[in-house]
């Protein structure tokens, strides 16, 4: 992936890993790469996401429970400081392990050629006892995978996006215990590279059935330098659709703040893409230490809109999903 410099040998997208992440041959501080595993499990009317980053001055261990039915989020972190590295995430998705354990919580990540295995322990998640995760997820016949450079030559983000891996399994919450819903679905965010030190993106991502088919969605913008690719996918039964490039409006409060929580809107640059996303629950992670600062709004709802393909107008239809608002000084 990677020149004899370090820089981007080539930019753009593509439907599977087909460059190869080498994480020696980086031309940058270990304090500037930045290395993360995010999946985001959705069984019925709970959601989790859980977060394995090692981002060079500080690693974490993540989990949010969403849970819907309730309009809850309860989020715990796991800090280490000065990892650099040292959590060795693996450079691909298609084989390799993360095993982590910290004060007692413990996770364990296994990546096959078709297959992810996710288990996770945290004790004392809630009063009424431990969150326990166990699921296994199939990965469909594409994915997003993007190449993407920043303004220095040494900069870059390698990110691989898996949605509507079809997922069996169980979770235990407290003392109860219950089975993957039939139509769960699990997310995979897989990003690698060394960024800039202030940055900032928009996310949205979806995944869900409607009209038989599986169904899903990823979108964004607002990072990179991203004129040879956009991660717009549409992705049906598995199988994607490139759509073109496209932008969030976000409404605004009357201090002239974002409104999160007001239907976010989401269009392409040549109009074939207009999606609404309303908004159900909203997770916001805030930290100011100085020089360190970070500001996440991950809002979940529901797309609405249409999809001009090549052949046909696809709607989309109350597909559950996100959206979000990410800031950062890293």
């Amino acid at each position: 992936m990677l020149d004899e410099k370090g820089r981007l040998s080539e930019t753009g997208y593509a439907y599977e890993l087909v460059k190869a992440y080498n994480r020696p041959a980086i031309n940058a501080s270990k304090y500037r790469i930045k290395e993360w595993d995010y999946h985001y499990v959705r069984s019925g009317e709970h959601g989790f996401g859980i977060t394995i980053a090692d981002n060079g001055y500080m690693g974490l261990i993540g989990l949010a429970h969403m849970d819907f039915k309730n309009r809850t989020v309860n989020a715990k972190t796991k800090i280490l400081l000065l990892t650099r590295g040292r959590f060795m995430l693996p450079c691909t998705t298609i084989d390799g392990d993360i095993s982590l354990s910290e004060k007692g919580v413990y996770v364990n990540i296994g990546y096959e050629s078709d297959k992810t295995h996710l288990k996770l322990h945290w004790p004392g998640f809630y009063q009424e006892g431990p969150i326990t995760l166990e699921f296994t997820s199939v990965k469909p016949e594409s994915s997003m995978v993007l190449a993407t450079p920043f303004k220095k030559d040494n900069q870059f983000y390698y990110n691989q996006k898996i949605i509507g891996m079809k997922t069996t399994g169980i979770f235990q919450i407290g003392d109860k215990k219950l089975q993957a819903d039939a139509n769960a679905l699990t997310l995979l965010d897989f990003g690698r590279g060394v960024w800039p030190y202030r940055t900032q993106w928009y996310w949205g991502a979806a995944q869900g059935y409607q009209n038989g088919k599986r169904i899903g969605l990823n979108i964004g913008h607002g990072f990179g330098e991203q004129h040879n690719a956009s991660e717009d996918m549409l992705f049906v039964d598995g199988k994607a659709h490139k759509l073109t490039h496209g932008r969030f409006t976000i409404q605004k409060n009357d201090k002239g703040k974002p409104d999160y929580m007001e239907p976010w809107r989401y269009e392409s640059e040549d109009g074939t893409m207009k999606l609404t996303f309303t908004p159900q629950l909203k997770r916001s992670d805030k930290t100011n230490l100085w020089i360190i600062k970070s500001d996440q709004n991950q809002v979940f709802g529901h797309y609405n809109g249409e999809i001009k393909l090549e052949k046909e107008i696809f709607k989309i239809e109350s597909l559950p999903g996100f959206a979000e608002a990410f800031f950062n000084r890293w």
